[in-house]
């Protein structure tokens, strides 16, 4: 028995969130039980560099109260408690919102954050929700690899025009475009060669369209791997874009076995709305302060190098920690896209 043809961007959705997908069966970024790392995985010092920049951001604002930061891909919470941990300026003011779609997630985040932030307090400025909450409201909106997770369409180049791909049985099947599809890809890459793939991020785009619509007055921040123009990824095959990872392994083609492995697409950052500011990773956490966060640590490893001690050890760590984050050739290579509404 045959099963359907399903469009890509279909198959992948209900892939990974559906009721047997990756997420709703726990798939989830960390170090040791996890499938990928993230950068909130790799290092407090994220975090306390996103608090750096909620602080400034809340005072360019002029300080307002509430002032709501909404997380959307919040996973178990890593980066909601290491902001808090961080004792932020703003944070009389800071109501957090965490927004993850799937149940198991979302409820091991809510826990996490409010026994390591909030065990002795009567109220908690946290919530988790499944989608974005309604709007308007004054504050940012944050994402972390949040983007590559929203499945895009995919195009290839023929002789004819551009063919999109499906599903079917476990397989890829090529079918002739629509034409919104085809005129949008050759806006795109207008010369693209014979064989040439590439995404359309069409739920990315609605996506920050919907965030950009959300806030009266504020920032949307968005740490992503990916490139600026689409035609720089369609230079490369496909296979190198579109990936799929499982116990921090890279793990086959996406179309088989739906549901045990994470799916992921480098973003293209040219089909996203508006004009955000676009900064390497490694750039925006210098800019954060993240040299200042390790100061001590650079000091003191100096200092006990020749005979570290335990301090000396952790010390290291830290500097370790703060290298992967900051590693041009890894997570520093991501791309930070920040976009300004109501100013």
């Amino acid at each position: 028995m045959h099963g359907p043809m399903t469009r890509f961007d279909r198959f992948a959705e209900e892939a990974l969130y559906g009721p047997k997908g990756f997420y709703t069966q726990g798939g989830n970024a960390g170090t040791e039980l996890g499938d990928f790392i993230t950068s909130p995985e790799t290092s407090t010092l994220f975090g306390a560099c996103v608090a750096v920049y909620l602080d400034r951001t809340w005072r360019d604002l002029q300080c307002p109260d509430p002032f709501v930061v909404v997380e959307a891909g919040s996973g178990r919470g890593t980066l909601c408690r290491d902001v808090f941990l961080s004792d932020p300026e703003c944070v009389t003011a800071l109501r957090y919102v965490m927004v993850e779609r799937s149940q198991l997630q979302r409820d091991a985040a809510f826990a996490v954050v409010t026994s390591s932030c909030f065990a002795e307090s009567n109220e908690v400025p946290v919530t988790a929700l499944k989608d974005l909450p309604a709007g308007p409201l004054t504050g940012v909106i944050v994402g972390n690899e949040l983007l590559d997770n929203l499945p895009p369409r995919v195009l290839r180049r023929t002789a004819t025009g551009w063919s999109e791909l499906y599903v079917k049985d476990g397989h890829e099947d090529w079918h002739p475009a629509p034409q919104e599809a085809h005129n949008m890809a050759t806006a795109l890459v207008p010369d693209a060669p014979q064989g040439t793939c590439l995404p359309l991020h069409l739920k990315s785009a609605v996506w920050v369209k919907r965030a950009l619509d959300l806030l009266d007055r504020g920032r949307v921040l968005l740490f992503d791997y990916g490139l600026e123009r689409t035609a720089d990824i369609a230079e490369r095959p496909m296979h190198e874009w579109l990936r799929t990872y499982r116990q921090h392994r890279r793990a086959g083609a996406p179309y088989a076995d739906a549901g045990s492995r994470d799916i992921t697409c480098d973003v293209a950052f040219d089909q996203l709305p508006g004009f955000p500011r676009i900064v390497l990773q490694r750039d925006w956490l210098l800019s954060q302060g993240l040299d200042g966060m390790t100061e001590w640590a650079r000091a003191k490893w100096r200092d006990s190098a020749r005979s570290p001690d335990s301090s000396a050890l952790a010390a290291r760590s830290i500097l370790n920690e703060a290298s992967a984050l900051a590693d041009p050739g890894g997570l520093g290579s991501f791309l930070v896209a920040e976009w300004q509404v109501g100013e």
